[in-house]
């Protein structure tokens, strides 16, 4: 089964501020222990890459991982190189993808954020992360703070509707990024099982938001 969800991003991007809206950036990285606890292995992203290269395409750039939105620009390349994902794009030419743009340049908006699915992932019991061993790349955001516990709501409650709920690693992790300890999430996840009904969810999820 795969399991979509937001990872942190990085702060590292380039303007070229020749008229086009154009930049560069690193959308994630590798190597590192994020906030979610999950670390990216080196060649995670070379099949999706390459999948998108056979098919002509490239992931969707929006912000704040807001898919019900419409996209603000394009992305033009995308490669893994020694630091991770380094990609190339364009804003587009509206009022939301000019007021990115400004406000990438003054660095007001600094960071960048993935959206993808795990194909292959291991637990890495040495260093207490998950491996994310292979991931398939769906979106690039431009966002505010990288894995937000906005984009982690929205993600889990849009399984809930469509019939599919979160593991419990899942769960753990929006607990923790809502304000409580990590060992008070992994308590509470603890008892949380896949029979679960939609309604405990929804009322868990609504004590500690």
């Amino acid at each position: 089964m795969t399991i979509n969800k937001m990872f942190l991003g990085v702060s590292e991007f380039k303007a070229l501020d020749d008229g086009s809206m154009s930049f560069s950036c690193y959308g994630n990285t590798k190597g590192n222990v994020d906030h979610a606890w999950d670390r990216v292995i080196d060649g995670a992203y070379q099949a999706s890459i390459a999948e998108n290269e056979q098919k002509g395409t490239m992931p969707k750039m929006f912000w704040m991982h807001d898919a019900y939105s419409t996209p603000v620009g394009v992305w033009s390349a995308m490669r893994e190189d020694e630091k991770g994902l380094f990609l190339e794009g364009r804003l587009a030419n509206t009022d939301k993808g000019r007021e990115i743009y400004e406000l990438m340049k003054m660095g007001a908006i600094d960071s960048f954020s993935i959206g993808y699915s795990v194909v292959k992932e291991k637990w890495n019991d040495e260093m207490r992360c998950n491996d994310l061993i292979e991931i398939k790349i769906r979106e690039v955001s431009a966002v505010t703070f990288a894995c937000n516990e906005e984009s982690r709501l929205v993600e889990l409650k849009s399984k809930l509707e469509i019939n599919e709920y979160p593991t419990k690693r899942e769960l753990e992790r929006f607990l923790n990024e809502c304000g409580l300890s990590r060992k008070q999430a992994t308590a509470i996840a603890s008892r949380y099982d896949d029979s679960v009904k939609q309604d405990d969810i929804f009322e868990l999820m609504a004590k500690v938001s």
